[in-house]
């Protein structure tokens, strides 16, 4: 049996986004989306997942970019002069491989994250990353310790390696794709499970309708995660951007939403008998 979560990150980033991942499931091949707790769209988002029962809806932790959920005395090693978070994965690595970012912040604001996210109501079904920070050994034995507390037991694992036409992407799948391989033990003392397979991260902004039928007509047995960033490109979201940092990604969004949009996308799916589902049903 083959099967497919195609899931849009960044669900409750401004409202632009929003409308984008929501189009995406109502007249796309979208189930599943990750919603992020500290950002302008989030009461927006979680209207809409309401209103849209059939998205499966996980929590996007995220302690790169934006204000913090948790008060800012209580994570001050995450947030910059500015009150933001340091808004470069870049920057945060630094700082933390140099002892300057704080576990008890990290753990004090993906608590904040999670509750808040759960006590919206929303039932979530899975968990995942800016900038998939949760991979990070040094995040993630924080993650792994949190989900069982709180009745999440699916994450996002990658094990994504390809040849980029961007060198720089294909070190990054290679080194997070190497990365999870660690988390294996982890997954297995906390029951938490995972995707088979997981694609988007060389293809991230790129997800074309050539590239997206080209993964789907290669998925095996067992279940593919395939990760996009659809969304409109909106003043919102450039004026957002001027506070949280930038992302390359925003420029890409209406393509991505294209792309899920397609006839041929939807063609294949039913051609090859790939059973779309969410984080549920794994």
């Amino acid at each position: 049996m083959r099967r497919a979560i195609i899931n849009a990150d960044d669900f409750g980033l401004c409202r632009g986004v929003n409308e984008g991942i929501i189009k995406a499931h109502r007249e796309g091949i979208l189930t599943s989306t990750t919603l992020m707790a500290n950002m302008p769209g989030f009461e927006d988002a979680v209207a809409l997942s309401g209103e849209n029962p059939r998205l499966g809806v996980g929590i996007h932790l995220n302690i790169l970019r934006g204000a913090p959920v948790a008060p800012p005395d209580k994570v001050p090693t995450l947030l910059a002069p500015s009150g933001f978070m340091w808004g470069s994965v870049y920057v945060f690595l630094r700082r933390l491989w140099a002892g300057r970012i704080s576990p008890a912040d990290i753990e004090a604001e993906l608590r904040a994250q999670v509750e808040k996210v759960l006590r919206a109501g929303v039932p979530a079904t899975h968990v995942d990353s800016e900038k998939h920070i949760h991979t990070i050994p040094a995040v993630f034995r924080t993650v792994a310790r949190l989900l069982p507390e709180y009745g999440l037991r699916r994450v996002r694992f990658i094990n994504e390696f390809c040849l980029s036409p961007r060198p720089a992407q294909t070190a990054k799948a290679l080194a997070i794709s190497l990365s999870c391989r660690g988390m294996r033990r982890r997954l297995r003392e906390h029951a938490i499970m995972t995707a088979d397979r997981f694609y988007g991260l060389c293809g991230s902004g790129r997800m074309t309708v050539r590239r997206l039928v080209r993964i789907l007509e290669r998925l095996g047995e067992g279940t593919a995660e395939i990760m996009l960033h659809p969304g409109y490109m909106t003043a919102e979201l450039v004026a957002l951007e001027r506070l949280t940092g930038s992302y390359y990604i925003n420029n890409r969004r209406e393509l991505e939403l294209g792309t899920l949009l397609d006839p041929a996308v939807r063609e294949v799916v039913a051609r090859r008998s790939i059973e779309l589902i969410t984080f549920r049903e794994i």
